[in-house]
């Protein structure tokens, strides 16, 4: 029971927010899969040393010159670096009125999500909720609210099809909840208590927080949405954008200490090998060659 609690949580606190936009949080991992089955020789420094900073491309037109351009937007930020996050907002926060671009991302939304690749679908849904617009915030609550799938890969008990849908709809609703709007307001709460996956419930619990400044009346007012054997998600640690490890892990320690139970379990020894199955040993010995 106490691994199955550890792995939920552990789960639960990692998605990832894109350009680290949309909150101050740093994110602790992202599950993505490699395009190759062979790593690049060239080391990312280098690949990072080779682009021209700051140089996002624009945003803008209607019809398919949006979808372009959205296109080649979700391309760049999924390369850029932490220095490029002002460039990112500047540019989201022009084409905030232009309904095409808002529609494309939308789009381009569904159809990566549709083809399965989860990494730019993450990407996109974050994008779209930095520009914090009532209608793709609309969008957004209507992701979050696809059901989960119900077949494909089992690994220790998870159907790994549904993990990966709800750590995108994770990525929707913090963007719902940054638009810091008392209608989506609402259905960030609903979804803290409501959604079928922790890994939703929890970011919508964390998300209603951090956008509230962590402070006590935030917490009051979800408290009644989370679920009883879920109050633990409300005191959280969080890692903010510069803040010292030092700092960070005494604050982990203090809640670990509080919360024994989501520990990662000690690993359990390992049987011996009986002697008949030691490795390199034979009951005959080799033939010739």
């Amino acid at each position: 029971m106490q691994s199955r609690k550890w792995r939920v949580i552990s789960r639960a606190g990692a998605t990832a927010m894109t350009l680290g936009l949309m909150s101050g949080s740093v994110a602790m991992g992202a599950e993505t899969q490699p395009g190759s089955e062979q790593g690049s020789s060239t080391p990312p420094s280098r690949i990072v040393a080779g682009r021209k900073l700051h140089q996002p491309p624009g945003l803008g037109g209607t019809g398919m010159e949006a979808r372009k351009s959205v296109q080649a937007f979700i391309t760049w930020a999924g390369q850029s670096v932490v220095l490029e996050q002002e460039d990112a907002r500047q540019v989201l926060r022009a084409a905030a009125d232009n309904p095409d671009i808002i529609q494309a991302f939308a789009e381009e939304i569904l159809e990566t999500h549709k083809e399965g690749d989860a990494s730019r679908t993450l990407v996109a849904l974050g994008l779209l909720g930095e520009m914090r617009t009532h209608e793709g915030a609309k969008f957004l609550a209507e992701f979050v609210r696809m059901p989960l799938p119900t077949k494909g890969t089992v690994i220790e008990g998870e159907l790994q099809e549904e993990a990966q849908q709800a750590r995108l709809q994770a990525k929707a609703v913090a963007g719902i909840a940054y638009l810091r709007n008392p209608e989506f307001d609402r259905e960030v709460l609903y979804q803290a208590g409501a959604h079928p996956s922790v890994i939703v419930r929890a970011e919508a619990i964390s998300a209603f927080l951090w956008n509230r400044g962590d402070s006590l009346e935030a917490r009051k007012e979800v408290e009644p949405y989370v679920r009883a054997e879920e109050r633990l998600l409300l005191e959280r640690v969080r890692r903010v954008s510069g803040e010292k490890a030092e700092t960070f892990n005494r604050k982990l320690n203090a809640y670990l200490k509080a919360h024994p139970e989501v520990q990662a379990p000690n690993p359990e020894p390992k049987e011996p090998r009986p002697p008949e199955e030691k490795p390199y040993t034979f009951d005959v010995t080799p033939p010739k060659f």
